[in-house]
């Protein structure tokens, strides 16, 4: 959990609702350019970084925690 926030705070900060950074953060949800800046920027950290992570949790094996 960077920066110590909930996801219904992240969500608030980056505009987004609390149901699609769930998603997002699952692996679930396709992480659009507008949600990867929105996300980045509301948690201070590189676009780059942000997508990184995402495919980590994304491509993770079945079963294994996120």
């Amino acid at each position: 959990m960077l920066l110590g926030l909930t996801q219904p705070e992240l969500g608030a900060k980056a505009g987004i609702s609390t149901s699609m950074v769930g998603a997002i953060e699952r692996g679930d949800a396709r992480l659009t350019d507008n949600f990867a800046k929105k996300l980045a920027d509301a948690l201070e950290i590189s676009e780059e970084d942000l997508r990184a992570s995402f495919e980590r949790v994304r491509t993770r094996p079945p079963g294994t925690p996120a």
